[in-house]
């Protein structure tokens, strides 16, 4: 082993005058403060609109559904007492529907499409109804069937 140790080198400058910051930098200071907050407090507010938004939408959908109806009559063949026109509400299928219970929504079939020949859709579409698992849809006085949320939301075709 040899007893030989490298110097410790090292380069110091003396020290400087303080830097006197620039003339622009004096002269807007407190309006660039003013700026830097508004625009902080601008994205603050942007953010928590996205998130409030962001929870609205997951929390409502559009229900869209129809009824295949006869195009000269305007009304379902059969025994189902359902035409063009006819009300629809949308009920929360855990408490029921009852006449007395609130609908979440009402609507009536105001679109009519045609199919194909003499066979015409009525459609009804219901915006920001909120997110249940199942629904109670009673078209007209007497028609009630009970629809999942995910069938409501791709358009349900009511039979």
């Amino acid at each position: 082993m040899s007893d030989f140790q490298a110097p410790d080198v090292r380069f110091h400058l003396p020290p400087g005058p303080p830097v006197k910051p620039k003339r622009w930098q004096r002269s807007y200071k407190w309006p660039i403060r003013i700026a830097s907050v508004v625009v902080v407090l601008a994205a603050l507010v942007a953010g928590t609109l996205a998130v409030v938004e962001g929870f609205h939408q997951r929390s409502t959908m559009t229900a869209v559904g129809g009824v295949a109806v006869d195009c000269g009559t305007r009304a379902v063949a059969g025994s189902i007492p359902v035409a063009f026109g006819d009300s629809v509400a949308v009920f929360d299928a855990t408490s029921g529907a009852s006449p007395r219970d609130e609908p979440l929504a009402v609507t009536r079939l105001s679109r009519l499409a045609v199919l194909t020949g003499d066979t015409c859709l009525a459609e009804f579409e219901i915006r920001d109804l909120p997110v249940v698992d199942a629904y109670v849809v009673r078209i007209g006085d007497s028609y009630r069937q009970v629809v999942g949320a995910a069938a409501l939301k791709g358009g349900y075709l009511f039979a």
